[in-house]
């Protein structure tokens, strides 16, 4: 009986790369997932690049829309501190400032992470010769 081959690269005893449970790649946030799987995808047709390059127009949007939601919450905030004013006590516990804090640093990253990919689409579209349309 012979023996068969992996059908996996990582299950081979020659893969140069350690095995997955001994390699840390992080942890798992929306931006880090995003990062991973466009840097391991080299060969995209131009079809792919033009539906990547739109992440730079989604993420615009986003941006946008972060910014509107913060400022709200900052004129919440800022209604709990008017004098004569009754408060709703927005915001009053630590712990709740840090987590919307957290939050927001989150759709950075990933608002981040999308514009990049997007530019880095455009960048390959036109490495390629193909045109943004």
């Amino acid at each position: 009986m012979t023996a068969k081959n992996p059908a996996r690269p990582e299950q081979s005893n020659d893969n140069p790369q350690p095995p997955t449970e001994n390699r840390s790649l992080g942890p798992v946030t929306p931006s880090t997932v995003l990062s991973f799987l466009f840097n391991r995808i080299d060969d995209l047709d131009a079809d792919e690049l033009r539906f990547l390059s739109g992440a730079a127009e989604c993420a615009s949007h986003m941006a946008y829309a972060l910014a509107d939601t913060v400022s709200n919450v900052g004129c919440l905030i800022n209604a709990d501190y008017t004098p004569g004013k009754i408060r709703a006590g927005n915001f009053e516990i630590p712990g709740n400032v840090s987590s919307l804090l957290f939050v927001v640093a989150d759709q950075i990253r990933v608002i981040s992470e999308l514009a990049q990919i997007g530019s880095d689409a455009n960048f390959l579209l036109n490495d390629k010769g193909e045109r943004h349309v």
